[in-house]
Protein backbone atom coordinates (compact mmCIF):
# COMPACT_ATOMS: atom_id res chain seq x y z
CA UNK A 1 0.00 0.00 0.00
CA UNK A 2 1.40 3.70 -1.12
CA UNK A 3 1.16 6.43 1.40
CA UNK A 4 -2.29 7.34 2.60
CA UNK A 5 -4.15 10.17 0.53
CA UNK A 6 -7.17 11.83 0.17
CA UNK A 7 -7.56 9.94 -2.83
CA UNK A 8 -7.61 6.09 -2.66
CA UNK A 9 -7.28 3.78 -5.59
CA UNK A 10 -8.34 0.21 -4.72
CA UNK A 11 -7.77 -2.24 -7.55
CA UNK A 12 -10.17 -5.84 -7.55
CA UNK A 13 -10.80 -8.22 -10.09
CA UNK A 14 -14.20 -8.39 -8.61
CA UNK A 15 -16.46 -5.31 -8.86
CA UNK A 16 -19.97 -6.35 -8.93
CA UNK A 17 -21.90 -4.29 -11.50
CA UNK A 18 -25.41 -3.43 -11.97
CA UNK A 19 -26.13 -6.22 -13.91
CA UNK A 20 -24.51 -8.84 -11.67
CA UNK A 21 -21.19 -9.42 -13.92
CA UNK A 22 -17.81 -9.10 -12.16
CA UNK A 23 -15.52 -6.59 -13.73
CA UNK A 24 -11.53 -5.83 -13.49
CA UNK A 25 -10.23 -2.93 -12.40
CA UNK A 26 -9.99 0.03 -10.01
CA UNK A 27 -12.73 1.87 -7.87
CA UNK A 28 -11.10 5.61 -6.97
CA UNK A 29 -12.48 6.76 -3.44
CA UNK A 30 -12.30 10.42 -2.28
CA UNK A 31 -14.22 11.95 0.62
CA UNK A 32 -17.37 13.54 -0.13
CA UNK A 33 -17.05 12.76 -3.70
CA UNK A 34 -18.49 10.74 -6.18
CA UNK A 35 -17.29 7.40 -6.87
CA UNK A 36 -14.94 7.05 -10.58
CA UNK A 37 -14.46 3.49 -12.05
CA UNK A 38 -11.59 3.05 -14.28
CA UNK A 39 -12.42 -0.52 -15.47
CA UNK A 40 -9.15 -1.27 -16.73
CA UNK A 41 -6.81 -4.78 -15.71
CA UNK A 42 -4.01 -2.63 -16.30
CA UNK A 43 -5.48 0.49 -14.33
CA UNK A 44 -3.05 1.51 -11.20
CA UNK A 45 -3.71 1.29 -7.31
CA UNK A 46 -3.03 2.40 -4.19
CA UNK A 47 -4.74 -1.06 -2.95
CA UNK A 48 -4.56 -4.32 -5.10
CA UNK A 49 -6.94 -6.82 -3.63
CA UNK A 50 -6.03 -10.71 -3.54
CA UNK A 51 -7.64 -12.30 -6.25
CA UNK A 52 -10.56 -14.02 -3.70
CA UNK A 53 -11.42 -10.09 -2.93
CA UNK A 54 -14.53 -8.58 -3.91
CA UNK A 55 -16.28 -4.92 -4.32
CA UNK A 56 -19.34 -4.73 -3.71
CA UNK A 57 -21.89 -1.67 -3.44
CA UNK A 58 -21.84 -1.06 0.13
CA UNK A 59 -24.69 -2.18 2.19
CA UNK A 60 -27.82 0.00 3.34
CA UNK A 61 -29.44 -1.30 6.14
CA UNK A 62 -32.97 0.29 6.96
CA UNK A 63 -34.03 -1.26 10.62
CA UNK A 64 -31.07 -1.20 13.05
CA UNK A 65 -31.94 0.28 17.24
CA UNK A 66 -29.24 2.13 18.17
CA UNK A 67 -30.09 3.96 22.26
CA UNK A 68 -28.24 7.45 22.04
CA UNK A 69 -30.67 10.65 21.78
CA UNK A 70 -30.14 14.25 22.58
CA UNK A 71 -30.90 16.26 25.90
CA UNK A 72 -33.68 18.40 25.26
CA UNK A 73 -34.01 21.55 27.22
CA UNK A 74 -36.90 21.84 30.28
CA UNK A 75 -38.22 24.50 27.82
CA UNK A 76 -38.40 22.26 24.52
CA UNK A 77 -40.04 19.18 26.65
CA UNK A 78 -42.54 21.76 28.03
CA UNK A 79 -43.16 22.79 24.54
CA UNK A 80 -43.21 19.72 22.66
CA UNK A 81 -43.55 17.08 24.89
CA UNK A 82 -44.20 14.20 25.82
CA UNK A 83 -46.79 16.22 27.78
CA UNK A 84 -47.09 15.48 31.82
CA UNK A 85 -43.36 14.25 31.69
CA UNK A 86 -40.91 14.83 34.69
CA UNK A 87 -38.71 16.64 33.28
CA UNK A 88 -35.97 15.05 35.79
CA UNK A 89 -36.76 11.16 35.32
CA UNK A 90 -36.57 11.63 31.25
CA UNK A 91 -33.22 13.26 31.66
CA UNK A 92 -32.17 10.03 33.94
CA UNK A 93 -33.35 7.67 31.34
CA UNK A 94 -31.80 9.38 28.61
CA UNK A 95 -28.35 9.36 30.28
CA UNK A 96 -28.90 5.82 31.28
CA UNK A 97 -29.40 4.66 27.27
CA UNK A 98 -26.32 6.81 25.89
CA UNK A 99 -24.30 5.06 28.38
CA UNK A 100 -24.96 1.73 26.88
CA UNK A 101 -24.78 2.38 23.29
CA UNK A 102 -23.67 5.03 21.41
CA UNK A 103 -24.13 6.21 18.14
CA UNK A 104 -20.17 6.09 17.00
CA UNK A 105 -20.74 2.37 18.46
CA UNK A 106 -23.88 1.79 16.04
CA UNK A 107 -21.76 3.06 13.19
CA UNK A 108 -18.38 0.99 14.23
CA UNK A 109 -20.36 -1.99 14.08
CA UNK A 110 -22.06 -1.47 10.80
CA UNK A 111 -19.12 -0.58 9.09
CA UNK A 112 -17.59 -3.89 10.37
CA UNK A 113 -20.57 -5.59 8.28
CA UNK A 114 -19.58 -3.87 5.12
CA UNK A 115 -22.63 -1.29 5.70
CA UNK A 116 -22.86 2.34 4.86
CA UNK A 117 -25.69 4.11 5.60
CA UNK A 118 -28.36 2.75 7.94
CA UNK A 119 -31.82 4.02 8.83
CA UNK A 120 -32.40 3.88 12.82
CA UNK A 121 -35.48 3.49 14.43
CA UNK A 122 -37.24 6.49 16.66
CA UNK A 123 -37.64 4.52 20.08
CA UNK A 124 -35.07 6.32 22.29
CA UNK A 125 -35.78 7.79 25.87
CA UNK A 126 -37.04 11.42 23.77
CA UNK A 127 -38.11 9.73 20.51
CA UNK A 128 -37.91 11.85 16.98
CA UNK A 129 -42.33 12.56 17.23
CA UNK A 130 -43.42 15.43 15.46
CA UNK A 131 -41.48 17.90 13.29
CA UNK A 132 -39.75 19.93 15.67
CA UNK A 133 -38.45 16.55 17.58
CA UNK A 134 -37.73 14.87 14.69
CA UNK A 135 -35.19 17.51 12.79
CA UNK A 136 -33.56 17.86 16.55
CA UNK A 137 -33.01 14.27 16.48
CA UNK A 138 -32.00 13.41 13.11
CA UNK A 139 -29.65 17.10 13.47
CA UNK A 140 -28.41 14.75 16.05
CA UNK A 141 -27.55 11.78 14.19
CA UNK A 142 -26.22 13.57 11.43
CA UNK A 143 -23.59 15.44 13.45
CA UNK A 144 -22.18 12.26 15.27
CA UNK A 145 -22.15 9.95 12.32
CA UNK A 146 -19.47 7.95 10.62
CA UNK A 147 -22.02 8.02 7.53
CA UNK A 148 -25.65 9.02 6.34
CA UNK A 149 -27.96 8.07 9.15
CA UNK A 150 -31.79 8.10 8.39
CA UNK A 151 -33.68 8.70 11.99
CA UNK A 152 -37.42 6.91 10.98
CA UNK A 153 -39.89 9.21 12.76
CA UNK A 154 -41.97 7.69 15.55
CA UNK A 155 -45.81 7.90 15.24
CA UNK A 156 -47.68 8.81 18.57
CA UNK A 157 -51.96 9.65 18.99
CA UNK A 158 -51.85 13.13 18.04
CA UNK A 159 -48.62 13.88 16.91
CA UNK A 160 -48.44 15.76 13.40
CA UNK A 161 -47.24 14.06 10.47
CA UNK A 162 -43.89 14.93 8.75
CA UNK A 163 -44.66 15.14 4.88
CA UNK A 164 -42.88 13.47 2.99
CA UNK A 165 -41.16 11.04 5.16
CA UNK A 166 -41.73 7.29 6.57
CA UNK A 167 -43.34 7.13 9.97
CA UNK A 168 -42.55 4.14 12.12
CA UNK A 169 -45.71 2.85 14.15
CA UNK A 170 -44.94 0.95 17.42
CA UNK A 171 -48.48 0.59 18.12
CA UNK A 172 -48.66 -3.08 17.16
CA UNK A 173 -45.44 -3.65 19.14
CA UNK A 174 -46.12 -5.69 22.16
CA UNK A 175 -44.07 -4.41 25.29
CA UNK A 176 -43.93 -1.40 23.17
CA UNK A 177 -46.70 1.61 22.66
CA UNK A 178 -49.35 -1.52 22.95
CA UNK A 179 -52.05 0.72 20.90
CA UNK A 180 -54.83 -1.23 19.44
CA UNK A 181 -58.39 -0.69 17.50
CA UNK A 182 -59.18 2.79 17.27
CA UNK A 183 -55.94 4.77 18.59
CA UNK A 184 -54.27 3.31 15.69
CA UNK A 185 -56.38 4.34 13.57
CA UNK A 186 -56.84 7.72 14.82
CA UNK A 187 -52.67 7.49 14.70
CA UNK A 188 -52.48 6.57 11.08
CA UNK A 189 -55.41 9.16 10.17
CA UNK A 190 -52.54 11.95 10.80
CA UNK A 191 -50.51 9.82 7.99
CA UNK A 192 -53.12 10.33 5.16
CA UNK A 193 -51.03 10.14 2.08
CA UNK A 194 -47.70 9.25 3.46
CA UNK A 195 -45.65 6.76 4.30
CA UNK A 196 -45.60 4.32 7.19
CA UNK A 197 -43.79 1.17 8.47
CA UNK A 198 -44.40 -1.15 11.36
CA UNK A 199 -43.50 -4.28 13.55
CA UNK A 200 -45.59 -7.14 12.83
CA UNK A 201 -45.30 -8.33 16.47
CA UNK A 202 -48.48 -7.99 17.84
CA UNK A 203 -49.24 -9.96 21.05
CA UNK A 204 -52.69 -12.52 21.05
CA UNK A 205 -55.64 -10.78 20.88
CA UNK A 206 -56.95 -13.41 23.54
CA UNK A 207 -54.25 -14.44 25.77
CA UNK A 208 -51.57 -12.76 27.60
CA UNK A 209 -48.14 -14.29 27.20
CA UNK A 210 -48.49 -14.87 31.07
CA UNK A 211 -51.67 -16.84 30.54
CA UNK A 212 -50.12 -18.96 27.88
CA UNK A 213 -47.20 -19.73 29.71
CA UNK A 214 -49.42 -21.23 32.32
CA UNK A 215 -51.56 -23.53 29.41
CA UNK A 216 -48.57 -24.39 27.72
CA UNK A 217 -45.39 -24.46 29.71
CA UNK A 218 -43.45 -24.49 26.94
CA UNK A 219 -39.73 -24.17 27.06
CA UNK A 220 -38.05 -21.32 28.27
CA UNK A 221 -36.06 -20.68 25.19
CA UNK A 222 -39.06 -20.75 23.10
CA UNK A 223 -41.34 -18.90 24.96
CA UNK A 224 -41.95 -15.99 22.73
CA UNK A 225 -41.25 -17.79 19.83
CA UNK A 226 -44.22 -19.64 20.41
CA UNK A 227 -46.41 -17.15 21.45
CA UNK A 228 -45.65 -14.70 18.93
CA UNK A 229 -45.77 -16.92 16.08
CA UNK A 230 -46.56 -17.24 12.30
CA UNK A 231 -50.64 -16.68 13.17
CA UNK A 232 -49.96 -13.63 15.06
CA UNK A 233 -47.87 -12.22 12.63
CA UNK A 234 -50.67 -12.87 9.69
CA UNK A 235 -53.15 -11.37 12.25
CA UNK A 236 -51.09 -7.89 12.70
CA UNK A 237 -50.08 -7.82 9.41
CA UNK A 238 -53.84 -8.76 8.12
CA UNK A 239 -55.07 -5.57 10.09
CA UNK A 240 -52.37 -3.39 10.00
CA UNK A 241 -53.03 -3.43 6.04
CA UNK A 242 -56.83 -2.79 6.53
CA UNK A 243 -56.30 0.01 8.92
CA UNK A 244 -53.75 1.65 6.15
CA UNK A 245 -56.41 1.22 3.58
CA UNK A 246 -58.98 3.48 5.77
CA UNK A 247 -56.77 5.85 6.59
CA UNK A 248 -55.35 6.38 2.76
CA UNK A 249 -52.04 5.81 3.01
CA UNK A 250 -49.63 6.16 0.13
CA UNK A 251 -47.01 2.82 1.02
CA UNK A 252 -47.16 0.24 4.18
CA UNK A 253 -43.59 -1.19 5.00
CA UNK A 254 -44.09 -4.54 6.86
CA UNK A 255 -40.76 -4.51 9.34
CA UNK A 256 -38.74 -7.87 9.77
CA UNK A 257 -41.04 -10.27 7.72
CA UNK A 258 -40.61 -13.45 9.78
CA UNK A 259 -42.02 -16.24 7.64
CA UNK A 260 -42.79 -17.73 4.26
CA UNK A 261 -46.63 -17.38 4.43
CA UNK A 262 -45.85 -13.52 6.04
CA UNK A 263 -43.97 -12.29 2.99
CA UNK A 264 -46.97 -14.17 0.73
CA UNK A 265 -49.82 -12.01 2.93
CA UNK A 266 -47.83 -9.00 1.48
CA UNK A 267 -47.32 -10.08 -1.89
CA UNK A 268 -50.99 -11.45 -2.35
CA UNK A 269 -52.40 -8.15 -1.31
CA UNK A 270 -50.63 -6.05 -3.63
CA UNK A 271 -52.65 -6.67 -6.29
CA UNK A 272 -55.77 -5.45 -3.67
CA UNK A 273 -53.82 -3.11 -1.95
CA UNK A 274 -54.47 1.15 -3.12
CA UNK A 275 -50.71 1.60 -1.91
CA UNK A 276 -47.52 0.66 -2.04
CA UNK A 277 -46.37 -2.85 -0.28
CA UNK A 278 -42.62 -2.92 0.30
CA UNK A 279 -41.27 -5.83 2.08
CA UNK A 280 -38.60 -5.73 4.38
CA UNK A 281 -36.63 -9.08 5.35
CA UNK A 282 -35.63 -9.86 8.63
CA UNK A 283 -32.27 -11.02 7.94
CA UNK A 284 -31.23 -13.50 10.63
CA UNK A 285 -34.67 -15.38 10.34
CA UNK A 286 -32.81 -16.54 7.30
CA UNK A 287 -29.97 -17.97 9.70
CA UNK A 288 -31.80 -18.78 13.09
CA UNK A 289 -34.93 -20.89 13.49
CA UNK A 290 -36.87 -22.58 16.56
CA UNK A 291 -34.90 -25.80 15.89
CA UNK A 292 -31.57 -24.14 15.88
CA UNK A 293 -31.97 -22.10 18.66
CA UNK A 294 -32.43 -25.73 20.20
CA UNK A 295 -29.17 -26.89 19.37
CA UNK A 296 -27.47 -24.00 20.93
CA UNK A 297 -25.79 -23.59 24.18
CA UNK A 298 -28.57 -21.92 26.38
CA UNK A 299 -26.68 -18.80 27.28
CA UNK A 300 -26.70 -18.40 23.42
CA UNK A 301 -29.81 -19.23 23.00
CA UNK A 302 -31.24 -17.00 25.73
CA UNK A 303 -29.73 -13.56 23.66
CA UNK A 304 -32.10 -14.83 20.72
CA UNK A 305 -34.82 -13.15 22.11
CA UNK A 306 -36.82 -11.06 19.78
CA UNK A 307 -40.60 -10.72 17.96
CA UNK A 308 -41.84 -11.90 16.40
CA UNK A 309 -41.03 -15.36 16.71
CA UNK A 310 -38.12 -16.85 15.23
CA UNK A 311 -39.93 -19.45 12.57
CA UNK A 312 -40.06 -23.13 12.24
CA UNK A 313 -37.44 -24.94 9.95
CA UNK A 314 -40.45 -24.93 7.56
CA UNK A 315 -41.35 -21.45 7.38
CA UNK A 316 -37.65 -20.49 7.17
CA UNK A 317 -37.48 -22.28 4.05
CA UNK A 318 -40.20 -20.57 2.27
CA UNK A 319 -38.95 -17.18 3.30
CA UNK A 320 -35.92 -17.86 1.98
CA UNK A 321 -37.05 -19.55 -1.35
CA UNK A 322 -39.65 -16.91 -1.64
CA UNK A 323 -37.44 -14.10 -0.73
CA UNK A 324 -34.97 -15.45 -3.38
CA UNK A 325 -37.51 -16.15 -6.27
CA UNK A 326 -38.74 -12.37 -5.59
CA UNK A 327 -35.85 -10.38 -5.90
CA UNK A 328 -34.79 -12.45 -8.80
CA UNK A 329 -38.10 -11.87 -10.92
CA UNK A 330 -37.01 -8.36 -10.74
CA UNK A 331 -38.96 -6.47 -7.59
CA UNK A 332 -36.69 -3.90 -6.39
CA UNK A 333 -39.28 -3.22 -3.55
CA UNK A 334 -38.01 -6.23 -1.32
CA UNK A 335 -34.97 -5.78 0.68
CA UNK A 336 -32.66 -7.38 4.06
CA UNK A 337 -33.30 -5.29 7.40
CA UNK A 338 -30.88 -6.35 10.54
CA UNK A 339 -33.40 -5.38 13.13
CA UNK A 340 -29.94 -4.65 14.82
CA UNK A 341 -31.04 -3.98 18.49
CA UNK A 342 -27.86 -3.31 21.10
CA UNK A 343 -29.28 -4.17 24.74
CA UNK A 344 -26.97 -5.01 26.89
CA UNK A 345 -26.81 -8.39 28.50
CA UNK A 346 -28.41 -7.65 31.62
CA UNK A 347 -31.77 -6.99 30.06
CA UNK A 348 -31.91 -9.80 28.15
CA UNK A 349 -32.49 -12.01 31.41
CA UNK A 350 -35.37 -13.85 32.33
CA UNK A 351 -37.25 -11.25 35.28
CA UNK A 352 -40.03 -13.40 36.71
CA UNK A 353 -40.44 -16.06 34.66
CA UNK A 354 -40.34 -13.88 31.31
CA UNK A 355 -37.17 -12.93 28.83
CA UNK A 356 -36.04 -9.64 28.40
CA UNK A 357 -35.27 -7.63 25.56
CA UNK A 358 -35.72 -8.92 22.36
CA UNK A 359 -33.90 -8.56 19.57
CA UNK A 360 -30.09 -9.12 18.43
CA UNK A 361 -26.42 -7.29 17.18
CA UNK A 362 -26.71 -8.37 13.93
CA UNK A 363 -25.02 -5.77 11.92
CA UNK A 364 -21.77 -6.67 12.21
CA UNK A 365 -22.32 -10.14 11.23
CA UNK A 366 -24.23 -9.13 8.00
CA UNK A 367 -21.86 -10.42 5.61
CA UNK A 368 -21.62 -14.03 7.40
CA UNK A 369 -25.25 -14.06 7.08
CA UNK A 370 -25.23 -13.32 3.46
CA UNK A 371 -22.51 -16.24 3.34
CA UNK A 372 -25.21 -18.67 4.46
CA UNK A 373 -27.43 -17.79 2.09
CA UNK A 374 -24.93 -18.30 -0.64
CA UNK A 375 -23.24 -21.44 0.62
CA UNK A 376 -26.86 -23.17 1.23
CA UNK A 377 -29.30 -22.29 -0.39
CA UNK A 378 -28.26 -20.88 -4.03
CA UNK A 379 -27.83 -17.29 -3.65
CA UNK A 380 -25.96 -15.26 -5.80
CA UNK A 381 -23.57 -12.08 -5.59
CA UNK A 382 -26.18 -10.12 -7.56
CA UNK A 383 -28.99 -11.46 -5.46
CA UNK A 384 -27.30 -10.34 -2.42
CA UNK A 385 -26.38 -7.14 -3.88
CA UNK A 386 -30.03 -6.11 -4.78
CA UNK A 387 -31.79 -7.27 -1.10
CA UNK A 388 -29.00 -5.55 0.96
CA UNK A 389 -27.06 -2.71 -1.78
CA UNK A 390 -29.62 -1.95 -4.47
CA UNK A 391 -33.20 -2.41 -3.10
CA UNK A 392 -32.50 -0.70 0.44
CA UNK A 393 -30.66 2.17 -0.99
CA UNK A 394 -33.46 3.47 -3.38
CA UNK A 395 -36.37 2.76 -0.96
CA UNK A 396 -34.23 4.69 2.15
CA UNK A 397 -33.47 7.56 -1.33
CA UNK A 398 -37.20 8.15 -0.87
CA UNK A 399 -37.17 9.67 2.30
CA UNK A 400 -33.44 11.56 2.28
CA UNK A 401 -31.41 13.47 0.44
CA UNK A 402 -28.49 11.20 -0.37
CA UNK A 403 -25.40 13.40 -1.99
CA UNK A 404 -25.70 11.45 -4.45
CA UNK A 405 -27.08 8.62 -6.46
CA UNK A 406 -27.57 5.89 -4.44
CA UNK A 407 -28.08 1.89 -5.06
CA UNK A 408 -25.75 2.15 -8.27
CA UNK A 409 -21.89 1.08 -8.95
CA UNK A 410 -21.52 3.82 -11.53
CA UNK A 411 -19.29 7.14 -12.29
CA UNK A 412 -20.61 9.95 -10.37
CA UNK A 413 -22.64 7.70 -7.76
CA UNK A 414 -22.16 7.99 -4.30
CA UNK A 415 -18.99 6.20 -3.03
CA UNK A 416 -20.42 3.40 -0.86
CA UNK A 417 -18.66 0.12 -1.08
CA UNK A 418 -18.34 -3.05 0.53
CA UNK A 419 -14.86 -4.81 -0.19
CA UNK A 420 -14.44 -8.39 1.32
CA UNK A 421 -13.16 -12.08 0.84
CA UNK A 422 -16.47 -13.82 0.07
CA UNK A 423 -15.58 -17.58 0.86
CA UNK A 424 -12.92 -16.84 3.96
CA UNK A 425 -13.69 -18.45 7.26
CA UNK A 426 -14.65 -16.33 10.66
CA UNK A 427 -15.01 -16.77 14.03
CA UNK A 428 -16.74 -14.63 16.30
CA UNK A 429 -14.22 -12.97 19.27
CA UNK A 430 -16.28 -10.88 21.26
CA UNK A 431 -13.58 -9.53 23.79
CA UNK A 432 -11.84 -7.98 19.78
CA UNK A 433 -15.03 -6.45 18.69
CA UNK A 434 -15.90 -5.03 22.31
CA UNK A 435 -12.73 -2.76 21.85
CA UNK A 436 -12.62 -2.57 17.84
CA UNK A 437 -16.60 -1.19 18.21
CA UNK A 438 -15.94 0.45 21.54
CA UNK A 439 -18.39 -1.51 23.14
CA UNK A 440 -18.16 -2.54 26.41
CA UNK A 441 -21.66 -4.13 26.65
CA UNK A 442 -20.79 -6.63 23.39
CA UNK A 443 -22.06 -9.53 23.41
CA UNK A 444 -22.97 -11.94 19.83
CA UNK A 445 -25.60 -14.40 19.40
CA UNK A 446 -23.25 -15.77 16.63
CA UNK A 447 -20.59 -16.39 19.38
CA UNK A 448 -19.24 -20.25 18.88
CA UNK A 449 -21.24 -20.27 15.55
CA UNK A 450 -18.77 -22.99 13.59
CA UNK A 451 -18.64 -22.65 9.94
CA UNK A 452 -19.06 -18.81 9.34
CA UNK A 453 -18.10 -17.75 5.83
CA UNK A 454 -16.96 -13.67 4.77
CA UNK A 455 -14.38 -11.66 5.57
CA UNK A 456 -15.12 -7.68 5.45
CA UNK A 457 -11.22 -5.68 4.63
CA UNK A 458 -12.66 -2.41 3.84
CA UNK A 459 -16.24 -0.52 3.87
CA UNK A 460 -16.03 2.82 2.03
CA UNK A 461 -18.99 5.79 2.46
CA UNK A 462 -19.16 8.62 0.52
CA UNK A 463 -15.83 8.29 -0.62
CA UNK A 464 -14.68 7.50 3.00
CA UNK A 465 -12.04 4.39 3.32
CA UNK A 466 -12.65 2.39 6.48
CA UNK A 467 -10.13 -0.31 7.33
CA UNK A 468 -12.28 -2.86 9.14
CA UNK A 469 -10.47 -5.79 9.71
CA UNK A 470 -9.45 -4.98 13.05
CA UNK A 471 -10.53 -1.89 15.05
CA UNK A 472 -11.89 0.40 12.17
CA UNK A 473 -9.88 3.43 11.06
CA UNK A 474 -9.86 5.75 8.19
CA UNK A 475 -7.33 5.13 5.54
CA UNK A 476 -7.87 8.81 3.52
Amino acid sequence: MSETKAALRIFSKNIHLDDGSLATGAVICVPGEPLKLDLDADAPSDIKLPDSAHIALGRFDPHVHFRETATPTREEVEEHGPADTDYETLVANIDAANKLYSIRSGCLSALKGGVCSVGAMGNTPWGPVGPYRHERIQKHYTEKALFPIIMWPRMEPGAAAIPGHEGKDFGSTFGGSGLTGQARRDMFELWRGQAVSYHNDQARGDETIAEFKDRIQPNEVLLHHEYFNGDTVLACQAETMQIAKEAGLSSLLARHIPTGPALQQILDARSEMPYALPAEIGLDYMYWNRERLLTQEHGVAMINYRRPAHPSREDQLALIELTRDTVRSGDDTIFFGTDHAPHAPASKKFKDGFPGAPGTRNIEHSLQFYGELMSNYGFTHHDIDRLASINPAKHMAKFFDFPYEVGTMADGAMANLAIFVPDAPYTVDEKNLATWLEDPNYHSAMKGESGLRGQSLFTVSNGRVWDVQNRPKTLN
